[in-house]
């Protein structure tokens, strides 16, 4: 193609359509997306503290009734709630046991760079060089920590919250199954 004297060569449209338009945020966009950051991670440390509690109130429990049965004399009410003690410890468990289960693929787009458990299986300079080339740009930096938040959402939603409900339902159960029982025990097998 020619061009006259003094004039500019018209831009490749094809590159200008092609090229992805640089989004713009708003600058309340990083306080929403770091308050949402700090809730996750707020209701994930209530969930740790509320299962620990749980975990320390059912072992009390559990070693009461092993003691009763160590020494021979266990009744039944004390069985059952025993046995509702000891499960639901076990779910309070499991709601705070870490899962860093199999590889996690950091070519993958949709892994978490900034989890521990991707990272770690990255040698130092290659997740460096990931995470500066996503701090190159607003939009990877958002993408970033709202993939975090995502993904740390649906853990404590499958996990955390999951176990720790079932956990607070057994021992409500056991409570009621224990009373239940006594009252049993007490006035109708006596």
């Amino acid at each position: 193609m020619a061009m006259d004297k003094g004039t500019t060569p018209e831009p490749d449209r094809t590159e200008a359509e092609t090229r992805p338009a640089v989004r713009r945020f708003s600058q309340q966009a990083i306080h929403l997306v770091r308050t949402s950051q700090t809730n996750n991670l707020a209701l994930s440390q209530m969930a740790d503290q509320k299962a620990s509690i749980l975990m320390g109130a059912t072992f009390v429990v559990f070693s009461i009734a092993v003691g009763q049965a160590s020494q021979g004399i266990m009744p039944i009410s004390l069985s059952v709630l025993a046995i509702f003690a000891f499960a639901s410890a076990i779910c309070a468990v499991m709601a705070v046991l870490p899962s860093t289960r199999g590889k996690h693929q950091h070519s993958d787009s949709r892994a978490n760079e900034l989890f521990f458990g991707v990272f770690s299986q990255m040698p130092e300079d290659e997740w460096i060089e990931d995470m500066l080339g996503t701090l190159g740009s607003d939009e990877a930096i958002y993408r970033a920590m709202l993939r975090d938040i995502y993904q740390n959402g649906q853990v404590m939603a499958r996990k955390k919250y999951r176990f720790l409900g079932y956990a607070y339902r057994l021992f409500i159960a056991g409570l009621c199954t224990t009373f239940a029982v006594f009252l049993l025990e007490r006035f109708v097998l006596n």
